[in-house]
């Protein structure tokens, strides 16, 4: 079962680092951790995996605290807590922080979830920073914390996300590939001061400099909303006009690519567009050649394994601290084969 909770209250003072989380989709519910795409590629990080046909031993409460619950991507993971946490028994309650720039009212979020008594908390940080004093209360006063995709900087929080380097790797390797034969790319890759957005800008520098012909015209950090974002990827092409390739750290800012080249009058596949994340405006941009290539790992499948991995802990089990499932790569080759059940609510 499930309920969703607002918050009036605010933590005035709070860090401004912004994060975002952005995971992506697999193809199972199991993940081999391992890179085996080249002697650069991300290294071996351990799996994530659901557990079938688990029980809660007791009807737990377990607050799910979401940094934009309007994204697609959460839209998608919602349904993946909603239904996991049915089967096992337990209740999940959504928070949302209304954007990432809203560090505070999560932090008040947490807080409140503390104070609730809450047997867990799931949480997509808006800060890795800024909210550690607040979960580590929470840990101190008895509540199991788990981090989904983006993590708090605590070694006191179970950890279960993508492996972000191997999603960039991915990535930059495409578009080295692709553009062999000598161009540069422009890099838009996400808030600075977050882990999961440091790893992918570390995968994707990786893949790209395994092909010496294909170099970096700029990169910048910026917001994932498609304003932003667009306004980005113009100042990139005004700069950098024979731009021949783009990473976007996320499915959102990816449309914001598409839509600057739009307004440049480029064609579709003139520029070469790769990413991490899926959702249908993406796909779509795919079919029609603008993006041709992401990395996903599974919205609705890590909601699921967030769950499980709570249940299996208050249950009693001994859980591993980190896990993380693995990203492989979607093209228009292989759009239509890969298990959307891991991705997408039912229709």
């Amino acid at each position: 079962m499930q309920r969703s909770a607002g918050n009036p209250r605010r933590v005035v003072g709070a860090l401004a680092a912004l994060a975002v989380v952005l995971a992506a989709c697999s193809t199972g519910t199991t993940a081999s951790p391992a890179a085996s795409t080249g002697a650069s590629a991300a290294a071996e990080v351990p799996g994530a995996t659901t557990v079938p046909g688990i029980k809660a031993n007791k009807p737990y409460r377990i607050a799910v605290l979401f940094p934009n619950a309007g994204d697609p991507y959460f839209q998608q993971k919602r349904y993946g807590y909603e239904d996991e946490a049915r089967k096992a028994g337990v209740e999940v309650t959504f928070f949302d922080a209304g954007g990432y720039a809203n560090i505070d009212k999560q932090i008040a979020q947490i807080e409140d979830a503390t104070q609730q008594k809450f047997d867990a908390i799931a949480i997509a940080v808006t800060s890795s920073t800024a909210t550690v004093p607040a979960l580590e209360a929470a840990v101190a006063a008895g509540i199991l914390v788990v981090g989904d995709g983006v993590f708090p900087e605590s070694d006191k929080v179970i950890k279960r996300g993508e492996d972000s380097e191997m999603a960039g790797y991915n990535a930059g390797r495409y578009l080295g590939s692709a553009l062999k034969d000598g161009g540069s790319v422009g890099l838009l890759l996400g808030p600075p001061g977050i882990d999961l957005i440091r790893l992918r800008e570390v995968g994707v520098k990786k893949g790209i400099a395994e092909f010496p012909s294909v170099t970096i015209a700029q990169g910048l950090n910026n917001l994932s909303d498609l304003v932003s974002s667009t306004k980005a990827a113009e100042d990139i092409l005004q700069a950098h006009p024979d731009v021949k390739g783009f990473y976007a750290f996320n499915s959102v800012v990816a449309q914001a690519i598409v839509s600057a080249l739009k307004s440049a009058g480029k064609q579709p596949g003139e520029v070469l567009v790769a990413t991490v994340d899926m959702d249908p405006d993406l796909e779509q941009m795919i079919r029609d050649g603008w993006v041709q290539e992401t990395n996903v790992a599974g919205s609705v499948l890590l909601g699921r394994v967030v769950v499980d991995t709570i249940v299996e802990k208050l249950n009693g089990v001994d859980v591993p601290k980190e896990g993380y499932l693995k990203p492989f790569e979607v093209t228009k080759e292989n759009l239509d084969s890969f298990d959307r059940t891991i991705l997408y609510p039912p229709s």
